[in-house]
């Protein structure tokens, strides 16, 4: 009776800070999920740690060839060499770091093209993020993982938890510091080097010890298109890709805007780009936190000026962008 008690306590609690959100300005985000047909998708992803969202919820093919082209061009400029889905490949002059021989990272994918900038606007993707983040979610990273053939974490199939490790080791229970998502550029399959999850971990509010638990990890397995969204606490790595070809994606990390971000936004994000795009784009890459000042201080005054953020950030802020 006493669990039932507080999961109710929490529920009441989640319907107060929303009523407050909305007050200003930030939505009903659970409403959104339900308009959108998530609520078993949410459900889900509470439960096990994960879910894998279907193409057709997520977004239409045009879009996901545009954003695979335009990943491809990407890699093949970074790294001097040429790409194609059904050949392996070569990090050629790329030096990212982590990097192994079947796998590179791309990151800091937002500024090279506005295909990345659409996505972050994507209904599906921002309703299972503010799900967790209640509105506070920050963009942290805008990575491509490109694998072929070879591509392999070993034993342990790297399995980790993406939530900043404390040094109490103790992950958070009550509150959600970081979720992730991976689009499938490509089909995912076990073979073909799908991402592994241990169903359930997420509860467990720990990283876990090398090797544990690699018995329990599945595969998940999903067409190009879907959404593989997960919790910032859930155990997750990869299985060793075995086949020719590349299984890319592109992973939207966020983090809750107490947390740095892992990549650099905030007031590195250009004004053409702000002034494009709604205002909860710009919300989501920081662009109204006044943190991060330099020689002439927080500009608490022009922060203020942007008292409804579901309207257009005000000049006084836009000026600060280059």
């Amino acid at each position: 009776m006493a669990e039932a008690t507080d999961i109710r306590k929490q529920e009441v609690d989640i319907q107060d800070e929303d009523e407050l959100l909305m007050r200003m300005g930030r939505g009903d985000y659970e409403a959104e999920i339900r308009d959108l047909g998530l609520e078993e998708y949410a459900r889900t992803c509470d439960e096990q740690g994960f879910v894998v969202i279907p193409p057709e919820k997520v977004a239409p093919p045009e879009f996901i060839e545009r954003l695979r082209d335009r990943v491809l061009e990407v890699a093949e400029r970074r790294t001097g060499t040429s790409f194609s889905l059904d050949a392996n490949a070569s990090s050629g002059k790329y030096r990212s770091e982590p990097q192994n021989e079947g796998q590179f990272l791309l990151y800091y994918m937002l500024f090279e093209g506005r295909v990345f900038e659409e996505w972050l606007s994507n209904r599906t993707m921002k309703a299972m993020v503010n799900h967790y983040m209640r509105g506070e979610g920050q963009l942290s990273s805008l990575t491509s993982f490109v694998k072929w053939k070879g591509g392999d974490y070993g034993e342990t199939l790297g399995l980790h938890a993406d939530t900043p490790r404390p040094l109490s080791g103790t992950l958070p229970e009550g509150c959600n510091d970081v979720c992730n998502s991976a689009l499938c550029l490509t089909d995912y399959t076990k073979e073909d080097g799908a991402i592994a999850f241990v169903p359930g971990s997420n509860k467990l509010c720990r990283m876990p010890e090398p090797g544990e638990r690699v018995d329990e990890a599945v595969a998940v397995e999903a067409p190009v298109g879907s959404l593989i969204f997960f919790n910032g606490n859930v155990w997750h790595g990869a299985f060793p890709k075995k086949t020719d070809g590349l299984r890319l994606n592109l992973t939207t990390y966020v983090c809750h805007q107490r947390l740095k971000t892992q990549e650099q936004y905030q007031r590195h994000v250009p004004r053409e780009m702000l002034e494009r795009n709604p205002p909860e784009f710009a919300r989501f890459l920081g662009a109204g936190d006044p943190m991060g000042w330099a020689e002439i201080g927080p500009q608490f005054s022009r922060y203020a000026k942007w008292t409804d953020e579901t309207h257009p950030l005000p000049e006084e802020i836009l000026e600060m962008h280059p």
